[in-house]
């Protein structure tokens, strides 16, 4: 898929429900079974993508959400967050990406890495020194996507999904 095919559209508080939508989609679709139970997943889902945790997120100060287009059609979307918005805590003049989804069909095409060299742009004009991210050490996919964009692990850090301890790869990039 060519890139001038695609936009970055940032996402408003009247989106939520867009947002919603296509979190718990790409969310269920990416950890879902047989990666992880039914009831982990749905447990996971109804605590952390609610309307109401969605639209809080959205106005945070500090965090930034943006669709990605095809044509008219929402295919994917990142967030990013800086400051206190991170998840940990970090030194430094960074941002980290929280979350980085793109629908199933549209996986494997290139918009994943459109929808990182656009992080790149913002990176540069938030004049960041580093981008940041976890990603569950599970997700060799992802990881290997990352190391080819110049990422590096720098430390774990382990999170609940449902009733189970998971492992996330904390990885940067110095900018």
């Amino acid at each position: 898929m060519e890139s001038k095919e695609l936009k970055i559209v940032k996402i408003l508080p009247e989106d939520n429900h867009k947002l919603l939508e296509i979190g718990r989609k790409t969310f269920y679709d990416a950890f879902g079974p047989p990666h992880n139970t039914p009831e982990n997943i749905h447990y996971y889902l109804s605590q952390k993508f609610t309307l109401e945790k969605i639209t809080n997120e959205i106005l945070h100060p500090e965090s930034q959400f943006f669709f990605v287009m095809h044509h008219d059609q929402i295919i994917g979307y990142v967030k990013l967050n800086s400051g206190t918005a991170q998840t940990e805590v970090i030194k430094g003049n960074s941002i980290e990406i929280e979350r980085i989804y793109v629908i199933k069909s549209y996986q494997g095409k290139g918009v994943g890495q459109y929808i990182f060299d656009e992080v790149m742009k913002i990176a540069e004009e938030k004049k960041a020194i580093f981008i940041w991210l976890g990603v569950w050490d599970q997700n060799t996919r992802a990881i290997k996507f990352y190391e080819r964009n110049g990422f590096k692990t720098f430390d774990k850090h382990t999170f609940m999904l449902g009733s189970e301890k998971q492992t996330d790869v904390m990885m940067k990039l110095v900018l």
